[in-house]
C-alpha cells in the first residue's frame, strides 16, 4: 500500500469461525464486481439487523481508531473496510478484547463497496491517512477520487460528514480540487484535534516524523441531494 501503510511485522492468524461469524466478512472482488446483489447492503439494518447511526471507515487497517469509536459510542454501529486481510485479523482481536458488539470488519476493495451502500445510510465516513499511490500506474487505485465523493454525497444523511486526514500535501490538494464538482458537499478546514478522537498509530507515526497533518470535515449539505 505504500509508505509503510501497515506494520512491517504483523504476526496474526485468521479468526476462528465463531469469532469470524461475529466480526469478520470477506467479500471477494470478482464476486462483488459481477454479482453485488449477493452481498447484503452496507447499512446498520443490513449488517447488524437493527437501525442505528452507522460510521464507515475506508482503509481501517488494524482497527485501532474504529474500535475506540465503537467503545465510546455503544448506541452506534461501525464498519471498517480494508483491501488487506492481515491487518483486519488484528482489528478483530481488538474488537474481541473490547467485547464490542457494534462493530464489523470487511475484507474488500472499498471502491466496489460504494454500490452496496444505500442512499442516506451513513452518519459518517472516515478516511484517515490513505496511501497516496501517486505513481501513474496507481492513480486508478486512489481512494481520494470523484467516485468516493459521489458516494459520500449519496450515502451520507443530511448533516452527516466525511472526516478526512492526511499527511500528504498533494493528496490534500487533490481532495480540495475535486470537491467543487459536488455541490451537495461542503468542506470546512478544521484542526486535527477537532477531527481525531485520538491519535491512531499512523497519526502518531507521521506526526513523529514531523509531517504536517491536514484535515477536512466534508459535510452533506441539508436539502441539496441530487438523486
Amino acid at each position: 500500500m505504500g509508505r509503510g501503510r501497515y506494520p512491517a511485522r504483523l504476526y496474526v492468524t485468521a479468526p476462528p469461525p465463531e469469532i469470524a461469524a461475529r466480526y469478520y466478512r470477506s467479500w471477494p472482488a470478482k464476486e462483488l464486481y459481477h454479482t453485488p446483489e449477493h452481498f447484503p447492503p452496507v447499512s446498520a439494518e443490513g449488517l447488524f439487523g437493527y437501525n442505528a447511526p452507522l460510521t464507515l471507515e475506508f482503509g481501517c487497517a488494524t482497527g485501532e481508531y474504529l474500535c475506540a469509536l465503537a467503545a465510546a459510542q455503544s448506541s452506534s454501529c461501525f464498519v471498517g473496510i480494508d483491501i488487506v486481510a492481515k491487518p483486519l485479523y488484528r482489528a478483530v482481536e481488538r474488537a474481541v478484547a473490547g467485547n464490542l458488539s457494534n462493530i464489523l470488519f470487511i475484507h474488500a476493495d472499498a471502491r466496489l463497496i460504494y454500490q452496496r451502500i444505500p442512499t442516506a445510510a451513513l452518519h459518517s465516513i472516515i478516511l484517515h491517512f490513505p496511501p497516496p499511490l501517486l505513481r501513474n500506474r496507481q492513480r486508478n487505485q486512489l481512494l481520494v477520487s470523484p467516485q468516493l465523493l459521489e458516494c459520500a454525497a449519496r450515502t451520507l444523511v443530511p448533516g452527516g460528514y466525511l472526516s478526512f486526514l492526511t499527511d500528504h500535501s498533494a493528496l490534500f490538494a487533490l481532495m480540495r480540487e475535486l470537491l467543487p464538482a459536488f455541490p451537495a458537499l461542503r468542506a470546512t478546514p478544521v484542526s486535527v484535534e477537532e477531527l481525531a478522537v485520538f491519535e491512531s498509530h499512523y497519526h502518531r507515526r507521521w506526526a513523529a516524523r514531523g509531517r504536517t497533518i491536514s484535515g477536512l470535515r466534508i459535510e452533506r449539505v441539508m436539502g441539496d441531494r441530487r438523486e
